[in-house]
């Protein structure tokens, strides 16, 4: 069975950096809500108080927990933080690369696989401005425009380290065909360049589950002649289905989940 590297941010590895959000063109709307500190005192002073009768809530508050991860988006230290686990996180994969490459045949062909969004470009911006939801209306013109070149900078040191040790980069997304112009645009304005392809969904592919089709779009990589050396993304669906890659990693994303 393939290596399958699931180095979560709180493992032993590269060291986590104070780093800030990035700038977001539409500014960020103001917070006006409770920490989760605040809110942690205020439930204990509740559960100690013998006069209140607790209710069981096996689910956590949705809005609590909206701000609970603009809590961990915001913040800049260097542990526990989104920003700086993200760094960290591309950072170890950049020595997983080095390795791998070192170790390969001289005369492989190498291939590393990246997700784009909350891998390559973050919705970061876009994300606090729909209070971590996902309107259409919002979301579909804005994911078009030069606002959404949001670089994540680890991948896009990653990348450049890749293909300067002679190994390519794939690009494969979930977005649909009709936004590659939008999308090759935003990749180039946030730092990437002379990369190797981008598979984005046919019409064939609507509907088909997001694991299924990056799949499928790995085997015509592997089909190609590439040894896929590693593979990142931020879900889950991004790293699984054969053929896998030699290393996968994944990065967090608090923001939402595709199966």
């Amino acid at each position: 069975m393939k290596l399958l590297t699931l180095v979560l941010a709180a493992a032993v590895g590269a060291q986590a950096q104070s780093i800030a959000p990035p700038t977001c063109a539409h500014g960020s709307p103001a917070r006006s809500h409770p920490s989760a500190s605040d809110l942690l005192k205020m439930q204990e002073k509740f559960a100690s108080d013998a006069t209140v009768l607790l209710s069981p809530e096996p689910v956590g508050n949705m809005t609590l927990l909206r701000y609970q991860v603009r809590d961990y988006a915001d913040c800049t230290g260097n542990s526990g933080c989104y920003w700086s686990d993200l760094d960290a996180q591309t950072r170890r994969a950049d020595a997983v690369l080095e390795s791998a490459v070192k170790s390969a045949p001289r005369a492989a062909k190498l291939a590393i696989v990246l997700d784009i969004d909350e891998t390559s470009l973050s919705s970061y911006c876009e994300e606090i401005r729909e209070d971590f939801g996902y309107i259409p209306a919002m979301n579909d013109p804005w994911i078009v425009s030069a606002e959404a070149a949001v670089p994540v900078p680890g991948t896009v040191r990653l990348a450049a380290h890749a293909q300067a040790l002679g190994v390519s980069v794939f690009f494969i997304t979930g977005r649909p065909e009709r936004q590659r112009e939008a999308t090759a645009q935003n990749l180039k304005l946030a730092g990437y360049s002379d990369w190797k392809h981008l598979s984005l969904r046919q019409t064939a592919d609507v509907g088909v589950a997001t694991g299924m089709f990056k799949a499928a779009e790995r085997q015509k990589i592997v089909d190609a002649g590439y040894r896929i050396v590693l593979n990142m993304g931020d879900q889950w669906s991004d790293l699984d289905g054969a053929p896998m890659a030699e290393h996968s990693i994944k990065l967090p994303n608090p923001f939402y989940y595709l199966p």
